[in-house]
């Protein structure tokens, strides 16, 4: 019999010839086995207790499924570890995309308040420029049937858009204030 704990850490180790070893010593030993099986039952043994020690006292098998087991349990626990991190990650992912965000409204409101259109920075080159008016919906129930695609109904916002800029009147639906974008160019 062999060591089961050099097994294991066979098992469990990270390169690949080790990772590689248990799965071929499994099948060879299992094939071991069924031999050892085969012969009992030739010989007119069917008791499993005997069969069990006999597959333990002439063949690895057993050591070979104790290793597997031990890196399975280990891959678990990688598995647990690794959507651990992923979860901080993308706690930590999330904080700097909002810190992101407010830092250039931040820079946007400044430059809105000082009257710069474009600032050319060592950084980065900044261009305030006002964005096109977007549709906002204060009410459906008031927007007439021709801005209403035919079937189930769904709302022509283009259509709406459009009528909209041309100056039209149209119940429920008004063009927002424009709010400025800054864009940033890195490159």
């Amino acid at each position: 019999m062999t060591d089961t704990v050099s097994e294991a850490r066979e098992a469990a180790a990270p390169n690949k010839a080790a990772a590689v070893a248990p799965d071929y010593r499994i099948q060879r030993e299992a094939e071991a086995a069924k031999a050892l099986r085969e012969s009992l039952a030739a010989l007119g043994e069917t008791d499993p207790d005997l069969l069990l020690d006999m597959t333990e006292g002439e063949t690895s098998l057993l050591e070979c499924i104790d290793a597997l087991l031990l890196r399975m349990s280990a891959d678990k626990a990688l598995v647990v570890g690794t959507e651990a991190v992923i979860g901080d990650l993308d706690a930590r992912k999330r904080r700097v995309e909002k810190r992101i965000e407010f830092d250039r409204g931040l820079i946007e409101q400044a430059m809105a308040i000082a009257e710069l259109p474009k600032i050319e920075r060592p950084a980065a080159t900044l261009s305030l420029a006002s964005r096109a008016p977007s549709l906002r919906i204060e009410s459906e129930a008031d927007i007439p049937a021709e801005f209403w695609k035919a079937g189930a109904p769904k709302l022509e916002r283009k259509a709406l858009t459009d009528a909209l800029k041309e100056g039209r009147a149209i119940p429920g639906a008004v063009l927002s204030n424009a709010a400025p974008s800054l864009t940033v160019r890195t490159k």
